[in-house]
């Protein structure tokens, strides 16, 4: 992801101006099973504890648990000061969104994901947006 849409120039600027950018290893949060006890050994060696009860903490595992159930090595989040979730995009997932968008790039893609998260309509978090683009959504399961 870094070397693709992160790169562009466009973005930089946008998130720069929009954003407070941070990121938190999936494995920090017990996300990764077979990561959970080498993690708990480091920081009972190194002394230092990650809350896992803290509002941004319980926001990315909620994320995890919203929209699509599948797997990605980066999740993307749009998190309001007030931690509310407004929008989730998998890494693995970028492709075929921007595709099934019609939009012309990747980059193009996730700068509208990043749009639609300000404006509310909470992208990747198993609401379906019809637009021009995309005006039918084919439904294939309910739980």
């Amino acid at each position: 992801m870094r070397a693709g849409v992160l790169s562009d120039e466009q973005i930089i600027t946008f998130l720069n101006e929009k954003f407070i950018n941070t990121w938190v290893p999936n494995a920090e949060l017990g996300r990764i099973r077979s990561l959970q006890e080498p993690i708990q050994n480091r920081r009972v060696q190194e002394g230092k504890a990650f809350n896992k009860n803290h509002e941004l903490a319980q926001t990315i595992i909620k994320g995890w648990k919203t929209g699509t159930k599948k797997g990605s090595p980066v999740d993307c989040f749009v998190i309001s000061p007030e931690f509310e979730l407004m929008g989730r995009q998998l890494v693995n997932e970028l492709d075929d969104d921007q595709r099934n968008r019609g939009l012309p790039s990747e980059e193009a893609y996730y700068l509208s994901y990043l749009n639609e998260a300000l404006d509310g309509k909470q992208p990747g978090l198993g609401n379906v947006v019809l637009t021009c683009q995309q005006p039918i959504h084919e439904l294939t399961d309910i739980i």
